[in-house]
């Protein structure tokens, strides 16, 4: 019966004063005046989200008319905010606010896999390079990932930590009100029930801009380290998607990829020889892998993911660096510890690669199996496989 009645209630212009009546538009905009109504978004869509001064003026100046008698789209991207997208754990795209990013949904299933199941963390951030690769100046942004009841938030933009922890508790908040009031399995998400979210989620980000103080700070990652050197665990090279170097030197198992595995004990075989197969399948295993996100990363994107952090722990990090060489060549690294630490290891790694990648590839491996063995023998020397 409240249904019933509230199908046919009334509604007035916050500005002009003009009565809303069913059906009522989804983009909350007075037909009337052209203006954004506050009385008819929180009647359609709750009143969970406070607007105060600052965020009206920027909803009545974002649905003023432009030429030709267009309005503005209420929806609208923050300047500050290039992406955010919501995928379930078990890949079911959810909502994203630019479908030119959309494949970041995938890209983010992947990593989390990754993240889990290969480095046993939690997916945290990824450092992107956008803009033209032969250009010192790229642009840099940063992806963050935030995981609750099996909903991975994603949100892609110039944000501090603090200003990200911020927007994913509100948008977090935001979203589960959404289920909860409409009653959605993200199991069985229909199609309408997706075009509700997109609708509430884009009006909602779009209050975003002016709530949250903007800052830029690229000059070092937002980390907090206990360790002060960088661990090496694996290295890999490839020219355009071909691996022609993989080099796992995890003796301890710290990646554990022995318990990943389906390998058993065999009387016949050396305790030497099982390690030497989990090392193989493991650099196999994760040269696909990072083969992968690499190529959707740069078939879908002007750049290339610098870094990708997986949490292990209290200030305690793994990470996935990719570094883009001369000749299309690119190196990958699977390290632990403290990331300002990265250019000291990648140095020393080109130092030995430098004359594999003075020229294109050209299918023979013979000079990286070279290479390959050189760098294994020389970080047996390397305490622990540590960089300070």
């Amino acid at each position: 019966m409240e249904n019933e009645e509230r199908k046919y209630r009334r509604v007035k212009c916050d500005h002009c004063g003009k009565i809303f009546v069913a059906p009522y538009q989804d983009d909350c905009i007075c037909r009337n005046c052209n203006l954004f109504s506050i009385n008819l978004f929180r009647f359609k869509y709750g009143n969970n989200f406070s607007f105060n001064e600052v965020e009206v003026k920027n909803l009545k100046s974002s649905s003023k008319n432009i030429k030709g008698g267009e309005k503005k789209k209420i929806s609208k991207i923050p300047k500050n905010l290039y992406f955010y997208g919501i995928v379930s754990k078990e890949r079911i795209p959810i909502f994203y606010n630019d479908k030119k990013w959309k494949y970041i949904l995938e890209l983010t299933n992947n990593l989390d896999y990754i993240s889990t199941s290969t480095l046993s963390g939690t997916l945290d951030k990824m450092l992107i390079f956008l803009g033209n690769e032969d250009n010192v100046e790229q642009k840099k942004i940063i992806a963050r990932f935030f995981e609750k009841n099996g909903i991975i938030h994603i949100l892609i933009g110039n944000f501090s930590d603090k200003e990200s922890d911020w927007i994913f508790n509100k948008v977090s908040m935001f979203f589960n009100d959404i289920l909860q009031r409409g009653g959605i399995d993200i199991e069985k998400l229909a199609k309408i029930e997706k075009r509700e979210i997109s609708i509430k989620m884009n009006l909602f980000l779009n209050n975003l801009e002016e709530a949250v103080e903007l800052k830029v700070k690229f000059e070092k990652p937002n980390f907090n380290y206990i360790d002060n050197w960088l661990r090496l665990h694996y290295f890999g090279l490839s020219s355009e998607s071909v691996g022609v170097i993989s080099l796992l030197l995890d003796k301890e198992n710290i990646l554990q990829f022995g318990e990943q595995t389906h390998f058993e004990p065999d009387s016949e075989k050396s305790v030497s020889r099982l390690v030497e197969e989990i090392i193989d399948f493991g650099e196999s295993a994760l040269t696909a892998k990072i083969e992968a996100i690499l190529a959707s990363i740069l078939a879908n994107m002007k750049g290339y993911p610098r870094w990708i952090s997986i949490k292990s722990g209290f200030q305690k990090y793994y990470f996935l660096s990719i570094k883009k060489l001369e000749n299309q060549f690119y190196l990958y690294c699977i390290t632990e510890g403290n990331i300002e630490k990265l250019d000291s290891l990648e140095s020393f790694l080109y130092m030995h690669l430098k004359d594999g990648v003075s020229n294109k590839f050209t299918s023979s491996l013979d000079i990286f199996n070279e290479m390959k063995d050189k760098i294994r023998n020389i970080m047996e020397i390397f305490p622990e496989r540590k960089f300070y």
